[in-house]
């Protein structure tokens, strides 16, 4: 289980929402960045810039760890010729390679692409636009961007679990922490979106990021073991072969969570005029009605399912004693987030 998350596709991170409560809910926050980059920080958006001065996000600069993987270029290039030939077969397909107009294309810094830019553009995949840039066609891109958020995050030294506002990334790539790649992992990720929707709130309200470094100095210490605690629910959502198994659990663990948070805010008074939170609705969404992976011993998942759901409750439903000892509990960190970002 990794405490730390790697964005993509983008170098910026977005200025939105979607960045105040991931850097609300991982230890850090990272992005992949070009080395020049380093001599030229005006090629970051102004956001971006603050961001990374406040030590809120670290640069990843891909040409300081690929070394370390001997077949990242080569496990690549494989994954495009299997895609390529597959996609060569398909009628439709092949009317469409005759004209660019209907493939769209992304820019890719060389530094990230390796060795792999002299075969895209042998196959027509890609063209250089400068002595940094290519032009890939956005398939290839889009691939190629979450194969790179993956590998680097498995790195030791960056160690990071890959992160992205884009719907469309959600299941390029597998977890190798689950039993299943794919389709368990879509599952995961849905399951967490779902609960930190329900559970961590964002202000409406503009937050600064000198607001957001205090908050996470003061309380910080209780992200970790809330985390844990979310992040091994949503492997045993993973697990269950069942849609209406996986929403009915979810929405328990949403349910009984709230109800230890408002035991733990009960004195507290909420500065934020307006908070907005988010429903179990999009647990019926695309991500979470395909059918998971079977498993060898559904029964014993089940079983374990339960009474690690169970052991869960038991821990959140002991948010209990004196105020001293309820703001230690990891949920106070969600409770301290609904009372104030900070004063």
């Amino acid at each position: 289980m990794r405490d730390n998350a790697l964005y993509f596709p983008y170098i910026s991170v977005p200025n939105d929402r979607w960045t105040i409560k991931t850097l609300l809910y991982w230890d850090k926050l990272s992005s992949i960045v070009p080395m020049d980059h380093i001599d030229n920080p005006e090629q970051l958006t102004p956001f971006m810039q603050s961001l990374v001065q406040e030590g809120l996000v670290q640069q990843v600069f891909p040409a300081h760890y690929l070394y370390e993987i001997p077949d990242f270029e080569k496990c690549f290039i494989e994954l495009i010729e299997h895609r390529v030939k597959r996609r060569q077969t398909a009628p439709l397909q092949r009317a469409q390679r005759h004209t660019e107009k209907t493939q769209p294309r992304s820019t890719i810094h060389a530094e990230k692409l390796g060795e792999i830019p002299e075969f895209l553009i042998k196959n027509g995949l890609a063209k250089r636009v400068n002595w940094a840039w290519y032009e890939v066609e956005s398939w290839v891109a889009n691939l190629f961007m979450a194969y790179l958020a993956s590998c680097l995050g498995a790195l030791a030294h960056v160690n990071a679990a890959p992160v992205t506002n884009q719907t469309t990334f959600s299941r390029m790539f597998g977890n190798s922490s689950l039993r299943s790649s794919g389709e368990s992992a879509a599952h995961h990720n849905k399951a967490r979106d779902v609960i930190l929707r329900s559970l961590l709130p964002v202000p409406d309200e503009k937050v600064t990021l000198d607001e957001l470094l205090r908050f996470k100095d003061d309380h910080g210490h209780l992200l970790p073991a809330l985390r844990r605690s979310i992040e091994s629910h949503c492997s045993i959502i993973a697990t269950l072969p069942n849609t209406e198994d996986r929403v009915l659990l979810t929405e328990e663990f949403i349910v009984k969570s709230k109800v230890s948070i408002d035991q733990i805010t009960d004195a507290m008074k909420p500065t934020w005029s307006q908070v907005s939170f988010g429903s179990i609705a999009p647990l019926f969404g695309a991500g979470l009605t395909l059918h998971a992976t079977p498993v060898s011993n559904e029964v014993a998942y089940m079983g374990s399912a339960f009474t690690l759901a169970a052991c869960a409750y038991q821990a959140i439903s002991s948010v209990r004693g004196n105020r001293d000892e309820e703001l230690r509990k990891p949920l106070a960190y969600i409770a301290h987030a609904n009372r104030r970002l900070l004063a």
